[in-house]
């Protein structure tokens, strides 16, 4: 395998371990919600003050991503993600549960970027949406192998023991990464030379993208959907579908298991369309409107009678947001090389998408708890998937370029 895989492979698995630390609170929820006799309201609060921070921090994570190695950046702030989980599984009250997930917000808000500038760097252009696709197949790896294995140690040796496992797992990466990774030579690196980039007002030509903004409009209904399954699916599995803590952590695994390989096949796909002559928007845009409408599925989780019906739903539908979610990268990445801003850019998309990661465990706690059931919020997910596709349908090919 060449130098720029085993790369890509490791920012697959650090994203694999950044949504790991993310669904262990989720899988706990069930138990937290007992011990601590907190409604759902509450907790899909708590559940989605981690994007407080994490949105909030993205636009000056990506500046920062810009300026300071990813060699230094990935250990750095996985060290944090570690300390994050430790100080959860120290809590006494369900109000202590907020600050460490702002910090796990902070602390993560650099890895996207990071991710990202690190696959500009070493991938040309023609595999990029394959590189894309490995980094967001790592939220699917992540959320795959995370809750059962979550849910066994919650189970069998209490709820603080899943936040252990996962500090443990945060800081053996960092290790890792730290002495194993080493910056491209120059014949390994893909980024535009300093002379081809644009001198002046880079971000007034960021701002005044079209394709930018219809980028983020589509990620914005994407990232609501995506925290939804991330913060409610397992106790939507137990809650309205009578599964066990354990039944619901392996069912939980199996739709995320299935969006991983659908994730690597479409990042293949937009690669293989832009080969094939189409421009790399159009090859991208093929992609996102097609996962966004798969995305639908979730409506038939809602409604259908049976259980393991459901999971087939979920299982199409997170397949559709995982592999729209690998195209929305690689539409980046091809939107604002040029500018040599990649860091800077993904941060901004980064941080007006998580707006609708902050909303979706909200509104999706309040209406479960209004409602008693999860049908009204996975139906509400289901419409903003087909307004996500209008947005990402509403991209201009001929207009790839990010306007000077």
């Amino acid at each position: 395998m060449s130098r720029r895989w085993v790369v890509a492979t490791g920012v697959l698995i650090i994203t694999a371990v950044a949504y790991v630390d993310r669904v262990n609170l989720s899988v706990a929820e069930p138990v937290l919600a007992r011990e601590f006799h907190a409604s759902t309201a509450v907790l899909g609060v708590i559940l989605s003050s981690f994007t407080w921070t994490y949105t909030a921090c993205a636009i000056p994570a990506g500046l920062l991503v810009d300026r300071v190695r990813t060699r230094v950046v990935f250990p750095a702030i996985l060290g944090l993600w570690a300390v994050a989980s430790f100080l959860t599984a120290g809590v006494r009250t369900v109000g202590g549960l907020i600050a460490p997930r702002l910090l796990l917000g902070v602390s993560e808000s650099p890895f996207a970027p990071a991710s990202i500038r690190t696959l500009n760097t070493w991938l040309p252009q023609r595999e990029r949406g394959l590189g894309s696709s490995m980094f967001i197949s790592g939220v699917a790896l992540g959320s795959a192998v995370g809750p059962p294995g979550l849910a066994w140690l919650v189970a069998h040796h209490g709820w603080q023991s899943c936040f252990v496992a996962t500090g443990i797992l945060s800081a053996v990466i960092a290790v890792v990464w730290a002495v194993a990774y080493r910056e491209p030579r120059p014949a390994e690196d893909h980024s535009p030379a300093p002379e081809e980039r644009p001198t002046a007002l880079p971000w007034r030509a960021l701002l005044g993208s079209r394709n930018l903004w219809f980028l983020i409009g589509g990620y914005f209904c994407l990232l609501y959907i995506l925290y939804t399954f991330v913060s409610w699916v397992p106790g939507y599995l137990v809650a309205d579908r009578g599964f066990t803590l354990l039944g619901s952590g392996v069912s939980t695994s199996i739709p995320w298991a299935v969006a991983f390989v659908a994730g690597l096949f479409g990042g293949r796909l937009s690669d293989a369309a832009l080969r094939r002559g189409r421009a790399p928007l159009a090859a991208r845009k093929v992609v996102l409107v097609g996962g966004m409408v798969v995305a639908l599925a979730i409506v038939g989780a809602a409604l259908i009678d049976s259980a393991a019906a459901a999971i087939v739903f979920l299982a199409i539908s997170t397949s559709g947001i995982i592999v729209a979610n690998g195209a929305v990268w690689a539409a980046t990445q091809d939107v604002v090389h040029d500018l040599g801003m990649t860091g800077s850019a993904s941060g901004f998309v980064n941080f007006w998408g998580n707006v609708g990661g902050i909303l979706g465990p909200i509104v999706t706690g309040v209406l479960a708890t209004t409602t008693g059931t999860f049908v009204a919020p996975l139906v509400v997910a289901g419409a903003l998937a087909l307004v996500g596709a209008a947005s990402f349908g509403a991209l201009r090919p001929r207009d790839q370029a990010v306007a000077s």
